[in-house]
């Protein structure tokens, strides 16, 4: 069996949109990090954290597991780096957003990354976009636009749109629909633990030196901050179903799963901060599910043509 076989399982499309779904599950908390930090951290901060605890996690799997191919050296070291680039920009630009909308507008708005993700495979990766993938894509586009609507209050109100908010959303989900064909290249090539290992090392670079000068120029509560290193952690556990996941189907299929998103999004910001989800979101979230029903059984339900006798 050749190295890169390895690491290319049989396709198998409702495993990885599982694997999917419980990605998004951890990844909730994560991207609602501005929210739960309450404007005391600054974003830059939270991105370091959550990247140190990262590379921390990997560290500690790696001294304790090893390495699955005996060595740390990757010939894949620029894409682990563009990832990483990639990765911390739009996590930035999402906690952002979260800190200055609610968690399910911020989420939902995150979710053209879904059209991206899908239009970004077609034209680099050379994947087939199907039809459903089209319909899925707009089913769940139209639910989530359903949800921030139904979020928009008049100016002045709790929950009010904040545009630099919207702007940064939409940002963070172009990086990460970009994250997503790399992790879509990365993870048939090379083993998890490499996968997370750089792109969480990289990142926790990238970021030491803005979050030096915060720490110099405007200080920064430690005792508030070190907690939240916990986030590393639980984006590990996340990006191990993500690369599992694209490991068994391809990326224009996967996209538009991660609209479940404004679900868990919907239920994070109910529990934790009273945001409490209208009619209106409701319909929206039977949209986002029909999109996911029509992704994950749509081939299943074609309608077959006669066979001439």
């Amino acid at each position: 069996m050749s190295p890169r076989s390895r690491y290319l399982p049989d396709e198998n499309t409702p495993l990885a949109i599982g694997l999917v779904l419980c990605g998004v599950i951890m990844f909730t908390p994560v991207f609602a990090a501005g929210k739960l930090a309450d404007g005391l951290l600054p974003a830059v901060v939270l991105v370091w954290l959550r990247y140190l605890g990262g590379a921390m996690t990997m560290g500690g799997y790696v001294a304790l597991r090893g390495l699955p191919d005996g060595t740390l050296k990757s010939p894949q070291w620029k894409l682990h780096l563009l990832r990483a680039g990639l990765g911390t920009g739009g996590l930035g630009c999402i906690i952002y957003a979260s800190s200055r909308l609610p968690v399910i507008d911020a989420a939902a708005i995150g979710l053209t990354k879904g059209f991206m993700a899908i239009a970004l495979a077609g034209l680099l990766l050379r994947e087939t976009i199907l039809l459903r993938h089209w319909v899925a894509g707009i089913l769940c586009a139209l639910g989530a636009f359903l949800v921030v609507r139904s979020s928009a209050v008049a100016p002045g109100e709790s929950g009010a749109w904040v545009w630099d908010g919207v702007l940064a959303a939409l940002l963070g989900a172009f990086f990460i629909a970009c994250e997503a064909l790399m992790i879509k290249v990365l993870a048939r090539r090379e083993s998890a633990v490499l996968v997370l290992g750089y792109v969480n090392a990289f990142a926790a670079v990238i970021m030491t030196l803005p979050v030096v000068w915060i720490a110099v120029t405007d200080g920064i509560d430690w005792a508030f901050a070190l907690p939240f290193l916990a986030l590393g952690p639980v984006a590990i556990i996340g990006q191990t179903f993500n690369i599992e996941a694209y490991r068994r189907a391809d990326a224009a299929t996967l996209a538009p799963v991660g609209y479940a998103w404004v679900l868990t999004a919907a239920a994070f910001g109910y529990f934790f901060f009273g945001e409490v989800p209208t009619l209106k979101a409701g319909f929206g979230a039977l949209l986002i599910v029909a999109g996911g029903f029509v992704l994950t059984f749509g081939s299943r339900f074609r309608l077959r043509r006669p066979v001439p006798r």
